[in-house]
């Protein structure tokens, strides 16, 4: 009963987000018909950015920071999405190792990674923020393609947002062995999802 509950509030908040505080449009979604595995990198500027997509986007699991799992109310909605968790402000080999793992079980994984590490709420254009690795080395060992995707940044409530959806971003191997080459990778991956925002895809 407790279960069904919890089902009811959060398919209620999708369809709230949906159907009456924004208007979304997808571009590009059938791009995922082609990857049975992937990882999706998003822009991240909004708390419920996830809720965008859940809906659309089969086999979803996202990565969620292990600080969420410690409040027990967060836990049905932290399995409802399929969340693995990972620290993020420490080097979790472990987490890591967990995810990449997750992606080779299954035969079937659309993997959501906010590669800039958590809700930005500055203009990433003007102000340059560093980003994540993860997400890179996750997919150069795992061996899946990235697709980038681009969602309208800090939308207002009852307006439009689009969700836009890129061609698969593939990752240099040789990641794996240069550190200097993963962060070059990792900022070429973040400036081409914000580039979005100049390119009619």
């Amino acid at each position: 009963m407790y279960r069904r509950i919890v089902k009811f509030i959060i398919d209620l908040i999708m369809y709230t987000v949906h159907h009456i505080l924004f208007k979304i449009e997808f571009k590009n979604i059938e791009i995922l018909d082609k990857y049975d595995k992937c990882i999706i990198c998003a822009n991240h500027s909004r708390i419920f950015d996830p809720t965008y997509l859940y809906p659309k986007v089969e086999n979803m699991y996202t990565v969620a920071k292990a600080e969420l799992y410690e409040k027990k109310f967060n836990l049905p909605l932290l399995e409802y999405t399929n969340a693995i968790p990972i620290k993020r402000n420490a080097l979790d080999i472990s987490g890591i190792k967990n995810i990449i793992n997750t992606i080779n079980e299954k035969d079937k994984i659309r993997l959501l990674i906010f590669p800039e590490g958590g809700v930005y709420k500055e203009n990433y254009i003007e102000n340059k923020r560093k980003t994540k690795s993860g997400a890179v080395y996750i997919a150069a060992t795992a061996g899946v393609p990235i697709i980038p995707v681009y969602m309208t940044s800090r939308p207002k409530f009852f307006s439009k947002i689009t969700v836009t959806f890129g061609e698969p971003f593939i990752v240099n191997p040789d990641v794996l062995n240069d550190k200097k080459l993963l962060r070059s990778e990792a900022k070429r991956l973040i400036n081409y999802i914000y580039d979005f925002t100049f390119k009619k895809l």
